[in-house]
């Protein structure tokens, strides 16, 4: 994972004509590989995800990660300052726990 790539996926996702702000949605990162991201791309990360707050909403977003990799992913992101939107996110090992989260009300 880099920035630049992340954000271009963003991007994309945020112009798609289905796309709508504050709908919940599931972002497939079982593929990811996200063990050597500078802290300088996840700054990079985190300003997108401000400036584009109103286009992405406060909808959820459930991020599913490869099996057992949850832990390693809170701890990349730990670093640096916490990203705080409207949006909730929360990370999962399992597709099925994204699902339910998603589901709930809270």
């Amino acid at each position: 994972m880099n920035a630049g790539d992340f954000i271009a996926m963003a991007e994309n996702l945020l112009r798609h004509p289905r796309c709508l702000p504050d709908v919940s949605v599931i972002f497939d990162h079982t593929a990811l590989e996200f063990h050597n991201v500078p802290l300088e791309d996840l700054q990079k990360i985190r300003a997108f995800h401000l400036e584009n707050e109103e286009r992405i909403g406060s909808g959820k977003s459930a991020i599913v990660v490869k099996a057992g990799s949850s832990g390693e992913w809170h701890k990349l992101w730990s670093q640096g300052e916490k990203i705080k939107t409207k949006n909730r996110v929360q990370v999962f090992d399992n597709c099925s726990d994204a699902v339910d989260w998603l589901k709930g009300d809270k």
